[in-house]
C-alpha cells in the first residue's frame, strides 16, 4: 500500500493578470515622475518606499500597501512648489491607474482570467474619475484668479450642492433591479 505524497506546484498568473498588475507599478511610477516634473524633490528613501509599495500592491493588491501608495502619492504632490501645475493631471492619472488596476486585480486569485466587460466597465469608471479630477483642477485654476475669495468659496459650495442633488436624483431614478 502506498501513501499519497503531496506535490508542490507553483501556480503562475496569466499574462492578463501580469499586465494588470504591471499597471499598478506604472501608475505609482507615473505619480512619482509627475510630482518630480512639477518641482517636488522627495528624498531617495521616500521614492524607494513608494516604489516598494507599488510592487507590493501589484503582488498583493488586497493589502494595505495600496493605501500607502496613494497616500504617498498625495504627499509627494504636497512637496511641489506649484500645486496647480498641469502635471497634477498626470499624477492623478497615475493614481487612478494604480487604484483601479489594484481593485480589478484584487477581485480574485492571480490565476483568474479577466473578464473583458468588467475591465471595460472599470476603465470607464477610471476615466470618469480622472475627468472629475481634471474638472476640479480647471475650476481651481479659474477660481485662484478671482479677486474676491468669498466668491470662490460660495461657488464651490454651490457646485457641491448641485452635484449632491443630481447624484441623489440619478440614484433614486434607477429601476430597482439595477441597484
Amino acid at each position: 500500500m502506498s501513501t499519497p505524497q503531496a506535490e508542490r506546484r507553483r501556480i503562475y498568473p496569466d499574462i492578463d493578470q501580469v499586465l494588470l498588475r504591471a499597471m499598478v507599478v506604472l501608475g505609482g511610477a507615473t505619480t512619482l515622475v509627475a510630482a518630480q516634473a512639477a518641482g517636488a524633490r522627495p528624498a531617495q528613501w521616500l521614492q524607494a518606499v513608494l516604489i516598494g509599495c507599488a510592487l507590493l500592491t501589484a503582488v498583493r493588491p488586497e493589502s494595505i500597501a495600496g493605501l500607502a501608495l496613494l497616500a504617498g502619492g498625495a504627499y509627494l504632490w504636497v512637496l511641489t512648489p506649484e500645486s496647480l501645475s498641469p502635471m497634477v493631471l498626470v499624477a492623478a492619472a497615475g493614481m487612478v491607474l494604480a487604484h483601479v488596476s489594484a481593485l480589478v486585480a484584487a477581485q480574485g486569485p492571480a490565476r483568474m482570467r479577466l473578464d473583458g466587460a468588467q475591465v471595460r466597465r472599470w476603465a470607464v469608471r477610471a476615466l470618469v474619475l480622472w475627468l472629475a479630477a481634471a474638472t476640479v483642477w480647471g475650476l481651481s485654476v479659474f477660481l485662484a484668479d478671482l479677486p474676491e475669495k468669498r466668491l470662490a468659496y460660495a461657488l464651490g459650495l454651490t457646485l457641491l450642492g448641485v452635484i449632491a442633488v443630481v447624484t441623489t436624483w440619478l440614484i433614486s431614478s434607477r429601476p430597482e433591479r439595477e441597484r
